[in-house]
């Protein structure tokens, strides 16, 4: 498997926060929410998800050319692009799950009609992150494909919280990398020859265009100074740390969750997944515990946390915890 390509490298900063009360996971008995984190505005964070690695982010193909366009539209609005590899996020790294997870935006290539059960699987586990903008983009070979596809967005746009888009495009025979979304722009791309590039222009819009016209649209909301700083705390815990040592430095980073308003999915799966890393099992079974006694906090509920729970409970060294999964 291929390492996942930083294109550019987001230097998330906030303001130092101590612990400045007691942590709302060990504060079982909280009745009230406190008060939201300060939002803080920051670039557009977006993930590209390479179905064959760094070779197909190099090799002349539509996705290495889509890639580009992608990225000369980031470039253009200041947001910050990060590419995974298809492979190590089906595999589960934690590293990809977390950039994936976490980005504002994620675009993934379902040319490839074998990754787009698993790539849906990903796309819902972000939905439920209220992780909701999420970029479907199809190499337009095939007609009643790229129909289906565009039957599935709009049914999940109608059916759940995701905000999701379909790009269909194609390649001209002049290399033109174009976006057509009707049925006619389909109609009329499917008999171009050499010489028809600028007629088809009128009908179909520049892909960079219309990644860029997608940035505009999509602003940072949801993210808070605090929240972003516990994410990289954890983050950067994970790559100085191993074992014992990061077991500890997780729990210092939980004293500073003094609130459950800050106490949010991502920061819940991150701490999970960094204690499946070190293969702290207990402490993931203690997280879910405390997280179902905390009276205004649901967490525990969610299916992906549940299905984390089940597998540390399995793994744990009490065998007197132990489920059937």
């Amino acid at each position: 498997m291929e390492p996942a390509q930083n294109s550019q490298v987001s230097d998330m900063t906030g303001p130092e926060h101590g612990a400045g009360g007691p942590c709302a996971l060990d504060r079982a008995d909280a009745s009230s929410p406190c008060a939201a984190a300060v939002a803080k505005q920051r670039s557009l964070r977006v993930v590209y998800v390479l179905n064959d690695g760094m070779k197909s982010a190099m090799a002349i193909s539509p996705e290495s050319g889509a890639l580009q366009c992608l990225q000369r539209a980031c470039d253009a609005e200041s947001a910050l692009l990060t590419t995974v590899a298809f492979g190590r996020l089906d595999f589960g790294e934690t590293s990809v799950l977390d950039s994936f997870y976490d980005a504002d935006i994620a675009v993934v290539d379902m040319s490839d009609v074998f990754r787009q059960p698993s790539l849906f699987y990903h796309l819902g586990v972000r939905e439920s992150f209220d992780m909701a903008n999420n970029v479907i983009l199809y190499h337009d070979t095939d007609p009643d494909t790229a129909q289906s596809l565009k039957d599935m967005v709009a049914q999940k746009n109608t059916a759940s919280s995701g905000n999701y888009y379909f790009i269909p495009y194609i390649v001209t025979p002049n290399h033109e990398y174009m976006c057509c979304e009707s049925d006619a722009q389909r109609r009329a791309s499917e008999y171009m020859q050499p010489n028809w590039d600028n007629l088809l222009g009128p009908l179909c819009d520049p892909l960079i265009d219309r990644f860029t016209s997608l940035l505009k649209d999509i602003h940072v909301t949801s993210c808070a100074s605090f929240k972003d700083t516990l994410l990289n705390d954890i983050r950067k815990a994970r790559e100085k740390y191993q074992g014992e040592e990061l077991a500890k430095e997780l729990s210092r980073i939980k004293l500073r969750i003094d609130n459950t308003e800050v106490l949010t999915q991502d920061i819940v799966m991150n701490l999970l997944f960094s204690y499946r890393d070190i293969q702290d099992y207990d402490a993931m079974v203690k997280l879910v515990q405390t997280l179902e006694m905390l009276p205004t906090c649901d967490l525990a509920t969610q299916p992906m946390i549940q299905f984390h729970y089940a597998f540390a409970l399995n793994r744990g060294r009490n065998p007197d915890l132990r489920v059937e999964i």
